[in-house]
């Protein structure tokens, strides 16, 4: 199971600014234009949600991996983005096969 950390204030204040911008609206394109995309995506629960699918363009992980995020805060599938402790996601196609 995950256990999901404030990391570093830099990383808490950077998520901060970010929710207050998804907020009023103003989510800067080019920085989700270059967010790694998230494919057959779901919403997890283990102490904290999170989002569960197949990454590609992450910096760090191999295209094609399952993940699971780092905790979630902002989720807005009609705009096709999610933010996470760490990352904006660019959502693809939703997880069917469970019926969420």
């Amino acid at each position: 199971m995950n256990t999901f950390q404030w990391i570093d204030s830099q990383t808490t204040e950077r998520l901060l600014e970010d929710l207050r911008r998804a907020n009023a609206g103003q989510i800067e394109i080019g920085v989700i234009a270059n967010a790694p995309l998230l494919d057959s995506y779901r919403a997890v629960l283990g102490r904290a949600y999170a989002l569960k699918g197949i990454v590609t363009g992450h910096p760090r992980l191999e295209d094609g991996k399952e993940i699971i995020t780092s905790q979630l805060f902002y989720l807005d599938p009609e705009r096709g983005v999610a933010r996470t402790m760490n990352n904006w996601y660019r959502l693809s196609q939703r997880d069917q096969s469970r019926g969420n």
